[in-house]
C-alpha cells in the first residue's frame, strides 16, 4: 500500500453544489488520496445526492439567505473570506465565481492559485450586470494562475486567446474513476417497475434541457427500425420543459417508447448507464460548452467508463474523438431523420455496437480515466506548494 508522502491543506472554492459536478467530487477524492487535507466551500443549494467525500475533505456548504443573486454570492464570499486559511498552501478556483475568493486569498497568505475552469462565460453573450462583474474579475486574474486546468482542448485553445493566460492549459477530461465491473440491472429493473420494456435502450443522462437535442431525438423515433427499442432521458429538468418533450412524444404517437427518469446521486450513476444500448451526446451549439463538448462532456467519458458506443454530434472535435478510439458515430443533431439514421446503425448491428462499446472502454481505462488525467494536477500541486 503506497502512504502519501505529505499532509497538507489546501483550499478549494466553488460556487454551486460539487455534489452535481463530477470533477469536482473525482478531482477532491484523488487529491485526498494523495495525502491532501481538502477544505471545499460551496453554495447550498438545497439539494442533497448522498455523495460520500473522504474523511480528509471538508465540506462547507453556505446556505444562501438572500433573494438578490448580487447580494447572495458577496455573502458567499464573505463568509469564505473570514474563515481561517492560515494553514492552506494552496488555493483552488473552481469557475469564475470560485476563482476571485481564490485569488484574493492566494495574494493574501502568498499562496500559488489553481483556476480550474469548468464552464467558460463567453464573451460574445450579453450577462446580467453581477455576472458581467465577475466575468471582469475572471479577465483579469485568470492569467495571474499558476496552474490552469481545462477540460477540453478546443476550450483551452478559446480561453488561452480570451484570457492571455501565461501559461498553457492543462487539460483534464472529465472522466470518472475506475470502478469495479457492475453488471446491474437497475435501469431495466426501474423501467419495468413503471410497466416499460425494451429491447434496446438509447439512455441520454444528465440535465434534460434546451441544446440536448432530445426533442430533436424524440421526433426521430417514428423512423427507428424497430418498435421495441426505448430512449431514455435520466436526469433533472425544469417540468415545463420536460412536460412539453412527453406532448410532443405523444403527438407523434410514440408516447410509450419515451421515458423520462428522475435524477440520481452521482455515485449511483454507473449502476444504471451499463443497462442501456448506446449512449446519447447530442449537443446543439446554442452555448459555449455545447459549441465544444467533446472531453468535458462528462456523460461521454462516463458512456465510455459503461462500455457504450457514442452517440455523438457532427463536429470536427466529437468526430475526430469516436474515429480516434472507434468508439461511436455521429449524426446532425438538428435533423430528426439524421439521428434516426445513426441509432438505427448502432442497435440494429449488436456486434457492431459491442465492438464499439468495448473500444471505448479500452479508450477510457487506457487514457481517460480520471485516475490518469488528473495525475498531472496532482503532481503540478505537489510541486507549486513545495
Amino acid at each position: 500500500m503506497n502512504v502519501p508522502a505529505h499532509n497538507q491543506t489546501l483550499t478549494a472554492i466553488f460556487y454551486n453544489n460539487p455534489d452535481e459536478y463530477p470533477p469536482i467530487i473525482n478531482g477532491v477524492r484523488l487529491l485526498a488520496q494523495a495525502g491532501w487535507q481538502v477544505h471545499l466551500f460551496c453554495r447550498d443549494n438545497g439539494k442533497e445526492w448522498n455523495v460520500v467525500y473522504p474523511s480528509e475533505v471538508r465540506v462547507e456548504r453556505i446556505r444562501a439567505d438572500q433573494k438578490s443573486s448580487w447580494r447572495e454570492y458577496f455573502g458567499f464570499l464573505r463568509r469564505v473570506m473570514l474563515r481561517n486559511h492560515k494553514h492552506s498552501r494552496l488555493f483552488v478556483g473552481h469557475d469564475m465565481h470560485g476563482l476571485l475568493p481564490a485569488r484574493l486569498l492566494a495574494s493574501r497568505f502568498r499562496r500559488p492559485l489553481v483556476y480550474h475552469c469548468h464552464d467558460f462565460a463567453d464573451r460574445n453573450l450579453s450577462a446580467p450586470l453581477g455576472s458581467r462583474v465577475v466575468r471582469a474579475f475572471e479577465q483579469r486574474f485568470a492569467r495571474s494562475a499558476n496552474l490552469l486546468i481545462v477540460p477540453d482542448k478546443e476550450r483551452a485553445f478559446v480561453m488561452e486567446a480570451a484570457l492571455r493566460t501565461k501559461h498553457p492549459a492543462l487539460i483534464v477530461a472529465n472522466a470518472p474513476l475506475r470502478q469495479p465491473a457492475n453488471q446491474s440491472e437497475l435501469l431495466r429493473r426501474t423501467l419495468a417497475a413503471s410497466g416499460k420494456q425494451f429491447d434496446k435502450i438509447l439512455l441520454r443522462q444528465g440535465r434534460i434541457g434546451v441544446g440536448h437535442a432530445i426533442e430533436a431525438t424524440v421526433r426521430s423515433i417514428p423512423f427507428w427500425a424497430n418498435q421495441k427499442w426505448g430512449f431514455v432521458a435520466m436526469g433533472y429538468g425544469e417540468m415545463e420543459y420536460l412536460n412539453h418533450l412527453v406532448s410532443v412524444a405523444q403527438r407523434l404517437g410514440i408516447g410509450e417508447r419515451f421515458v423520462i427518469l428522475p435524477p440520481v446521486s452521482y455515485d449511483r450513476v454507473t449502476g444504471y448507464t451499463v443497462g442501456a444500448d448506446a449512449g446519447h451526446a447530442l449537443y446543439d451549439p446554442i452555448t459555449f460548452s455545447h459549441a465544444h463538448p467533446a472531453t468535458a462532456s462528462n456523460k461521454i467519458m462516463e458512456y465510455m467508463a459503461a462500455g457504450l458506443p457514442l452517440l455523438v454530434s457532427d463536429t470536427t472535435a466529437l468526430r475526430e474523438l469516436v474515429e480516434t478510439f472507434q468508439c461511436g458515430i455521429t449524426a446532425n443533431e438538428s435533423v430528426p431523420e439524421s439521428i434516426a439514421e445513426a441509432v438505427n446503425t448502432l442497435l440494429a448491428d449488436s456486434d457492431f455496437a459491442y465492438r464499439m462499446g468495448r473500444a471505448g472502454k479500452q479508450a477510457f481505462e487506457k487514457v481517460f480515466c480520471y485516475e490518469r488525467q488528473f495525475a498531472p494536477a496532482v503532481a503540478m500541486i505537489r510541486t507549486l506548494s513545495a
